[in-house]
């Protein structure tokens, strides 16, 4: 009527991150068990891509935050991001996670 017109073109990202329940309630309960683990939650659901949702097609597993957010600062900035900082204290504690997960693990 207007003469208008326009082309759609829908490009695929990544898959959404589907978490496995058993996998899940197994790394949370682990974390709770291990030392220097001050609190373990469930994080909001995001719209963030991943490519860890690839696995999770194939393999029963879980995704999880380390909890490394930088200490006492204000201007925090997401992963892959020029200005990504990390506090380092949370990868021992998150290799003790897994570690744990990992002795712990009986099928």
């Amino acid at each position: 009527m207007h003469d208008a017109s326009y082309t759609y073109e829908y490009i695929r990202g990544y898959p959404a991150v589907k978490n496995h329940p058993k996998p899940t309630e197994y790394i949370a309960e682990i974390a709770k068990q291990t030392e220097d683990v001050t609190e373990v939650k469930e994080a909001e659901t995001q719209m963030g891509g991943e490519d860890f949702a690839y696995y999770l097609q194939h393999v029963p597993g879980t995704f999880f935050y380390t909890g490394a957010m930088p200490e006492n600062r204000q201007d925090v900035y997401p992963h892959h991001h020029p200005k990504f900082d990390i506090n380092e204290k949370a990868m021992p504690v998150a290799a003790k996670v897994l570690a744990h997960a990992v002795l712990s693990y009986d099928e």
